[in-house]
């Protein structure tokens, strides 16, 4: 009696999930957003990729000047005695 009751249950319980996942799948509703909207939408992704491309054109060049300024930079810092000499050539030739 119990075997016969319990697979009563299992049964009722998988028609139910049956019946819920099968009404589940209905017809998607209209979309809401008009025509005017989405060209919209698409005119602004367009400038923003171009806005992107142009950031990344930017941060390449600026990028660049900074490894130049660094190595020129490095190569200053090599040559201290060399640079203390002109600045004391230049500070002879100001009246100091």
């Amino acid at each position: 009696m119990t075997r016969r009751t319990m697979a009563l249950v299992a049964c009722a319980a998988a028609l139910l999930a049956l019946a819920w996942a099968v009404a589940g799948c209905g017809p998607k509703p209209p979309c809401q957003v008009s025509q005017t909207q989405v060209e919209a939408a698409k005119a602004d992704c367009a400038k923003a990729q171009a806005d992107l491309e142009k950031g990344r054109t930017d941060r390449s060049a600026l990028e660049t000047e900074v490894s130049r300024l660094k190595a020129e930079i490095a190569e200053l810092e090599s040559r201290p005695a060399d640079l203390e000499a002109r600045l004391e050539t230049l500070k002879k030739g100001s009246g100091r």
